[in-house]
């Protein structure tokens, strides 16, 4: 089981950015949807199934909530490594083409620092946010929750990987190079896990969970609570939401 499903979540981010390339997709609102309800889904996740669970198997309530503080927190440090790619900023959003832009990404404030080289900070705090999710992913309960909620987040997360390194010129060995290392980390966050956590000590697994509830907490809300563009109303990303939230209700 612990390989099935490792082989599954590497296969799933790979076949996510494999679609940039089949359909040559982009930052669209397309993307910015699936971001709203991956966001709503994990978060409905967490409070519906996650928190239950590390609260019934943590004695002191003191304690948990402070495992996930210490996760969200975590995420924000996480957040400036990587340049929030985690929630869909690809910080290429209002660049110019990148055949005759080589010059402008010094005045151009939503480009990613040292995006004109490979990006190794960007990708070292992506790795390490994926890294730490698979902990608790095969410990305790609520492996199976955590399971598809975790393929849902990776899979905007890997559309927007590979459109931040096409955009940026990288070759497409590069770019799926990039994309492979992503999608290596959760699963060898869970064997490590498996291998050197012994059976017994479910408390780490429970402090596991909190830690990643915590970077959920950061990562969700961010999507969800970013305004659109001149702080309108968006019908259309609030329904994605409710049925990102319902369908986190009905599958848990």
């Amino acid at each position: 089981m612990p390989f099935i499903k490792s082989i599954t979540l590497l296969l799933a981010v790979l076949a996510s950015g494999g679609l940039v390339l089949a359909f040559r997709l982009k930052n669209t609102t397309g993307l910015r949807l699936l971001l709203s309800f991956s966001g709503a889904y994990i978060l409905a996740l967490c409070l519906f199934d996650l928190l239950p669970e590390v609260y019934g198997g943590i004695a002191n309530p003191a304690v948990t909530g402070f495992i996930i503080l210490c996760g969200f927190l975590l995420q924000l440090v996480l957040d400036y490594i990587s340049g929030g790619i985690e929630h869909g900023h690809t910080h290429t959003d209002h660049s110019h083409d990148h055949s005759h832009d080589h010059h402008s990404h010094e005045g151009n404030g939503h480009s990613h620092p040292g995006m004109s080289r490979f990006p190794y900070m960007m990708m070292i705090g992506l790795c390490i946010h994926a890294f730490v999710e698979g902990i608790p992913l095969m410990l305790g309960n609520a492996g199976e929750e955590l399971f598809l909620g975790i393929i849902l987040h990776n899979i905007p997360i890997s559309i927007t990987l590979m459109t931040v390194f096409l955009s940026a010129g990288k070759t497409m060995q590069q770019s799926f190079t990039a994309l492979f290392v992503f999608a290596l980390m959760t699963p060898a966050g869970a064997l490590l896990a498996v291998w050197f956590i012994p059976a017994e000590a479910t408390q780490y697994g429970f402090y596991a969970l909190a830690l990643v509830i915590g970077i959920f907490f950061h990562i969700s809300t961010t999507i969800l609570f970013e305004s659109d563009h001149n702080h309108r109303f968006n019908l259309i990303k609030f329904l994605t939401i409710i049925l990102g939230a319902v369908t986190a209700f009905l599958v848990n």
